[in-house]
């Protein structure tokens, strides 16, 4: 428990100070506004590109304008998670930072639940800010197809899942390279592959892309996708245990 409180307030201090907290928080937040506004203004853009008539027949609704910021979300945010956290433990391992707490007998479990735990938290609140922000701007904007709050907030919890994975992803391949470019450069194929393997209807529901592609449907008459997100909770624990058992293994080397 207390390293984990210790690496948990180094963790936070180190997030303040490397500024990945502004980073992350910034890429959500950012285009929760940008979006709507250019939904709103390319009509006007397209209008001297296009003839009359197809402008005349683009109609923005507040669903496309969420719905085009849950697309940018998964394109955008998977990219700066990728790059902020590559060398989360990989530049802790090259840099031989591990040798003085592992010979104070440091908790190894502390230590990486401390690490994925802190984004785990700060995602969520940056994604519910986002969301809630991108609803009510988008609402002031287009007054058709209006869509209810409940559903958008859905859509935070399902999207706050799916990044809470792909963070224990990348600190699992943080731990197992001594390069964090490498483990950014393979979490990102991992996660830009997988949309690709989800058009296997057989395995679609065990994918945490699901949950992203649920959440975009926006559909007031569904539910949680429970399968994607039981499984998607299975992998994360699966993730954790993994990089534990390395980064206990890193002791020897």
């Amino acid at each position: 428990m207390n390293s984990f409180k210790a690496y948990l307030k180094k963790e936070i201090i180190e997030g303040i100070r490397s500024y990945k907290y502004l980073i992350i928080g910034v890429s959500i937040v950012l285009f929760a506004i940008l979006d709507p506004l250019m939904l709103k203004m390319l009509p006007k853009i397209l209008e001297n590109q296009v003839s009359m008539n197809i402008v005349a027949s683009i109609e923005m609704t507040q669903k496309m304008a969420v719905q085009n910021y849950m697309k940018d979300l998964f394109q955008i945010v998977n990219i700066v998670l990728a790059l902020s956290l590559m060398g989360i433990l990989a530049d802790e391992v090259k840099g031989q930072t591990l040798a003085f707490p592992y010979s104070k007998g440091v908790s190894k479990t502390g230590m990486v639940l401390a690490k994925t735990i802190n984004y785990s938290l700060v995602i969520p609140i940056f994604m519910f800010i986002g969301f809630s922000i991108n609803y009510y701007y988008s609402k002031i904007l287009f007054s058709k197809d209006v869509i209810d709050y409940l559903q958008v907030m859905k859509g935070a919890l399902l999207f706050s899942s799916y990044y809470i994975f792909n963070i224990s992803l990348i600190v699992l391949l943080s731990s197992l390279v001594k390069k964090g470019l490498i483990a950014g450069f393979l979490t990102l194929a991992i996660i830009f592959t997988m949309p690709l393997f989800y058009k296997i209807n057989s395995i679609s529901e065990f994918l945490p892309y699901n949950l992203v592609t649920h959440a975009n449907m926006l559909d007031q008459s569904g539910g949680i996708p429970w399968i994607s997100f039981g499984v998607t909770f299975v992998y994360i624990v699966v993730f954790n245990i993994l990089t534990i058992y390395r980064m206990k293994r890193v002791e020897a080397l």
